[in-house]
């Protein structure tokens, strides 16, 4: 077989002897001293920015999401149909202004206890029934005055 250390790696190109390896053409001399390159795209503010916009970005998402979810909790009121999170459609039976909680009636005779949080706004067929009455209600008036 070959020699013993055939499991040794080679040495790294231009590392062979003791001087140093010489630079590519085309490429600028390594620097010499203490002074270093500068940064491309400026440095540390550059970097300071590509960290800060997402982060930017997130916190008025959220914000906006935050408000519209306390500006639906403002506006709930006993009798309103609504859905929540989990996708269960019910009208809401109790509610407190003091308590995080409220009581939706989800079927004649059952009642559960939800957090206001898990609502996530009126029941889509409701708002679309109601759409249609005005609808209907703006169409009738102009039937009359052709007649």
């Amino acid at each position: 077989m070959a020699s013993s250390n055939w499991f040794q790696p080679n040495a790294a190109p231009g590392r062979a002897g003791n001087a140093p390896a010489a630079p590519a053409e085309g490429q600028p001399p390594p620097p010499s001293g203490g002074e270093a390159p500068p940064a491309p795209f400026g440095g540390g503010a550059f970097s300071f920015l590509i960290l800060a916009l997402p982060l930017l970005l997130i916190f008025v998402m959220t914000r906006s999401q935050n408000k519209k979810q306390k500006q639906l909790e403002a506006n709930l009121k006993v009798g309103d149909r609504v859905y929540t999170q989990s996708g269960i459609l019910g009208r809401i039976t109790d509610l407190s202004p003091n308590s995080p909680r409220v009581k939706l009636e989800i079927a004649p005779g059952v009642n559960v206890q939800i957090l206001k949080s898990a609502i996530q706004g009126p029941d889509p067929g409701e708002v679309a029934a109601a759409d249609a009455k005005v609808a209907d209600k703006a169409k009738e008036p102009a039937k009359d005055k052709k007649s």
